[in-house]
């Protein structure tokens, strides 16, 4: 297995896609409670799932708000990493929310050996970030803790079995958007399918809470 790769890009979209995301994030989308990205701990967060591989005929009557999401990450992906989507698949795409001061717990995002890649985008914000604000993604190397800075508009891309978290802003509520990604000789596999699928994994139409007024306490 290959040493982990961990890349962040800045102004990740031109600003008036960046503007359209982060409206979607906060304006429109639909949350539930709980994501279980550790599965030996409690749920944590709030989530709204965009796509996922094993309901990908959902997305053909998705709202078109939503398609338009999808598409601009498989575009601007595209853009940044030539020939990526030539070996690889989008199997979940999903908006992440957490509270201030909530501490989501350490997991990985793929399991033994299988050929996947996470990519986190933040997106643009309607406070002045700082450093101080906190809110990065923490990676777990070898037990050296590295923290990614939620720069707004920037995206991070890593190889999905190293162990990280996101950790909390002190007095706004953080979203990301969380793409992840799996080579596409491994999707018709059972010991893939068999890993993602469950409840955690509603698609579109299933959500009950709605993401407008929760970006700031």
């Amino acid at each position: 297995m290959d040493k982990p790769s961990i890349q962040q890009i800045e102004n990740f979209f031109p600003d008036d896609v960046a503007s359209k995301v982060a409206e979607f994030a906060t304006d429109y989308a639909s949350y539930r409670y709980g994501e279980t990205d550790n599965r030996e701990a409690p749920p944590t967060g709030m989530v709204s799932d965009l796509f996922h591989w094993d309901n990908k005929d959902v997305m053909t009557s998705a709202p078109d708000h939503v398609k338009l999401i999808y598409n601009y990450f498989i575009k601007h992906i595209h853009e940044k990493y030539t020939g990526f989507w030539n070996d690889y698949q989008i199997y979940r795409l999903y908006i992440n929310v957490f509270a201030p001061r909530e501490i989501p717990y350490f997991h990985t995002d793929s399991v033994g050996d299988s050929d996947q890649w996470t990519f986190i985008y933040y997106p643009t914000l309607d406070f002045d970030y700082h450093i101080n604000q906190g809110g990065c993604t923490e990676f777990d190397l070898d037990n050296k803790i590295i923290g990614v800075p939620p720069i707004p508009n920037s995206m991070c891309r890593f190889s999905s079995y190293v162990k990280h978290r996101a950790t909390p802003f002190r007095d706004y509520h953080r979203f990301s958007v969380a793409i992840k990604c799996v080579n596409k000789s491994e999707l018709q596999e059972e010991s893939f399918t068999d890993q993602y699928t469950g409840d955690e994994h509603s698609m579109i139409g299933s959500h009950h809470a709605k993401g407008r007024g929760s970006v700031n306490n």
